[in-house]
């Protein structure tokens, strides 16, 4: 039998075999299984409900035969991940010491020890339970659920650096989320985790298995890859041609199997914007919300959708059209709309930096009310000085400016792009230094990747001109920012640079 399991995309089989005791007859053994499998839901059913009481309870009830130790060794665990959300570690980790001992062959308690301490935020024992899955049972973890593991590597148990680096790595090396958008990410991460160690071999591996043209430029111009250029560039072929013929494809394939699913449609309109292919991406506006009334029943993934043919449009030129497709989705009736607040930046991004001001203005205090993260609301903070500054509105710009300036930190780049658009290009070169100089390694190598990139003389994938994109280069030619330029890019060789779009 399969247990259904929302942690799982594919299914484990559960053992209802090993659990249950020997019985007569085969009208006996099929009653048997039947109970088995009852119990085994309302289990399941206890566990994903946080009832985790109830549970532990329906675990107890499973028949054993008290000879079959694997049997034993199941219950145990299940019994286990039931213990886990209630917070009993001791009993937990003595029951998980049987369930290795007895069943150690066996994956499908793992999985409930791995959801529960998700459920109960007792994330040491879901790190504990993936990197068994891990090391012993790759093909169950294939079949991990993507939000499930995702939300587990947002939330990882903190203290442990290099043990939960080791595992993004090894999910990659096991090829976690095949040809997908979801492979290619863990892949990139995993090659720059592998670079930083200096483990050139390593991320030499998993290069191929990075098939998205952004990253793949964002790797051209960092010196810190500069020994993985020539295999970059085999891989990329001239204009990222390689890269972008395969990216379109696996996820074309992908969509074309299940034509319904929201996030494959999502990934399709972007792999097609990100590869040029704007009338291809604008063609599939057939497939989104066509009114209010639809579109306020969007989930996220077709925000994401949405989100993307309306900059396939603005890069097309029809910038008006494409401000209609995010108000349609941004005005939309949502009581739940956290996801949204994406779209109302970027609406506000299209007009505030093609220079539409005065349609921006309004939009600004509603969008930074729609609650999101730090670097979010520093880019309202952004839109709003750069806007203000340019309506000539100087007394409120200072306001701004004295409140962009205290979250620097938070987005130090977009921070550089307002104050570059209010032309306070001494500001700008300040906070780029701080931010070149930030002893948090991860933040400052995160911002160092975006000032490489903002520095090239060309634009890149999906990079659009801006109010202040020409000011970037005016910044460049500062001594210092110069320097720190060429100690850790170059600018993208011509025959790597993006072909036109059409």
């Amino acid at each position: 039998m399969r247990v259904l399991m929302f942690l799982l995309a594919g299914a484990v089989s559960a053992p209802a075999v090993a659990i249950a005791p020997p019985v007569e007859g085969p009208a006996a053994a099929a009653s048997n299984r039947d109970a088995v499998e009852t119990l085994l839901d309302q289990y399941h059913r206890a566990l994903w409900g946080k009832r985790f009481q109830d549970a532990f309870a329906i675990a107890g009830q499973l028949p054993v035969n008290p000879s079959n130790r694997e049997a034993k060794g199941i219950v145990a665990g299940l019994r286990a991940a039931a213990l886990v959300g209630l917070d009993r570690r001791a009993e937990a980790e003595k029951l998980i010491s049987q369930y290795q001992e007895f069943a150690p062959q066996d994956p499908f308690p793992l999985t409930y020890i791995f959801a529960a301490g998700l459920l109960s935020d007792r994330l040491d024992f879901s790190a504990d339970a993936l990197d068994r899955m891990i090391a012993r049972f790759p093909d169950v973890v294939r079949e991990l659920d993507w939000d499930t593991v995702r939300y587990f590597l947002r939330n990882e148990p903190e203290g442990q650096a290099k043990r939960n680096e080791d595992r993004r790595i090894a999910l990659a090396r096991l090829g976690y989320g095949g040809d997908t958008e979801r492979g290619y990410y863990l892949a990139e991460n995993a090659v720059h985790l592998l670079v930083d160690r200096g483990d050139f071999a390593g991320a030499s591996e998993l290069l191929p298995y990075v098939k998205e043209p952004l990253p793949i430029e964002n790797m051209l111009i960092q010196k810190r890859f500069s020994s993985l250029w020539p295999q970059i560039e085999r891989l990329a072929g001239p204009h990222l041609a390689n890269i972008r013929a395969s990216y379109v494809a696996a996820v074309e394939r992908q969509y074309s199997e299940e034509p319904e699913n929201r996030q494959f449609l999502s990934d399709y309109v972007k792999a097609l914007r990100r590869s040029g292919r704007l009338q291809d991406a604008i063609a599939l506006r057939s497939k989104l919300p066509g009114t209010s009334a639809e579109m306020s029943k969007a989930d996220e993934p077709t925000g994401w959708a949405v989100n993307n043919v309306a900059l396939a449009l603005f890069d097309a030129g029809h910038a008006d059209e494409a401000d209609q497709l995010f108000a349609l989705l941004n005005e939309a009736p949502m009581p739940k709309e956290y996801w949204r607040v994406s779209m109302k930046i970027n609406r506000l991004e299209l007009l505030v930096t093609s220079g539409r001001f005065d349609k921006a203005l309004p939009l600004i205090e509603p969008t930074a009310q729609t609650k999101g993260s730090a670097y979010a609301e520093q880019l309202v903070r952004r839109l709003r000085y750069c806007t203000l500054s340019r309506l000539g509105r100087k007394a409120d710009a200072a306001k701004g400016l004295e409140e962009l300036l205290a979250h620097a930190s938070d987005a130090p780049g977009p921070t550089i792009d307002g104050l570059l658009c209010a032309g306070d290009i001494d500001k700008a070169e300040q906070v780029a230094l701080a931010a070149l100089n930030n002893p948090d390694a991860a933040k400052r190598q995160s911002f160092e990747e975006d000032f490489v990139r903002q520095l090239q003389p060309h634009l890149l994938t999906s990079d659009d001109p801006s109010v202040w994109q020409g000011r970037w280069l005016e910044l460049r030619a500062r001594p210092t920012i110069a320097a720190a330029y060429h100690r850790l890019g170059r600018d993208m060789p011509e025959e790597f640079l993006p072909p036109p779009s059409h």
